[in-house]
């Protein structure tokens, strides 16, 4: 019976020993990996007629100060495009205490207002516009209308002596397709498809807004200083983000 029972006893312990070799022996599921996201904001300009460039936009009048500079953060064709009805503009604008105007045109013959405001720049830097998507003073942008739109620095009493830059802005009824690419809530994400598809304005607000958020971080800085870079603007691709204006 004590033979018995050893023999019972030692066949156990030999099968334990099985199982636990069994399971370290077969092969562990796998995790997937986390997905990172390896692109960069590469901003592809859209195939759009365009007849002025950015150079061609710019006047300067001669009774204007010499140090008085607007730039704005356009594409090298001057011609963007936007999905909003009320997209945001930048423009860098140096020295302090400079009073501009901001005007958005409609694309008729008589180039109607569709909206204007005035505001003083506290310091040189990069400024944002928005226009309002609510109010009596705003007019939405239209679908597969190109609107021109302005900044603006009075110098003389004659508006030919004006110092003033021009851009052009479209808004496209976005695809299916990158309507579901939008609706990812990681900003960067949003950021990279707005590049690829050659939306500059939500491109540049975007990242903007994460400069915003998280100041501390470079990723953000980085993206913004290469897209500025892509588009002939690297002069002002370090200059900080220093008021907002509706």
């Amino acid at each position: 019976m004590k033979r018995f029972l050893n023999f019972t006893a030692l066949a156990m312990a030999v099968f334990a020993i099985a199982v636990t070799l069994s399971s370290l022996l077969t092969p562990m599921q796998a995790v997937p990996a986390p997905i990172l996201l390896t692109q960069n904001v590469n901003f592809q300009p859209p195939d759009v007629t365009a007849p002025d460039n950015r150079q061609g936009g710019t006047h300067r009048g001669e009774a204007c100060p010499k140090d008085l500079s607007i730039i704005p953060l356009i594409p090298k064709s001057n011609d963007g495009l936007t999905l909003g009805e009320s997209p945001t503009f930048f423009a860098y604008v140096s020295p302090s205490s400079t009073q501009v105007e901001f005007t958005l045109q409609a694309p008729d013959e008589k180039g109607t207002e569709v909206y204007k405001t005035t505001f003083k720049v506290d310091k040189p830097g990069i400024v944002e516009v928005s226009i309002p998507a609510i109010g009596d003073r705003q007019k939405s942008l239209e679908i597969g209308q190109r609107y021109q739109w302005s900044f603006s620095v009075a110098c003389d009493d004659d508006p030919s002596g004006n110092y003033f830059v021009k851009g052009i802005v479209q808004r496209i009824e976005p695809q299916e397709t990158l309507k579901n690419v939008l609706a990812n809530p990681d900003p960067m994400a949003r950021a990279i498809a707005y590049a690829k598809n050659g939306i500059w304005y939500e491109t540049l607000a975007t990242l903007a807004q994460m400069r915003r958020l998280a100041p501390d971080d470079s990723e953000p800085r980085a993206e913004w200083r290469q897209l500025l870079q892509s588009q002939g603007l690297e002069s002002i691709a370090d200059q900080p983000l220093v008021q907002s204006f509706e």
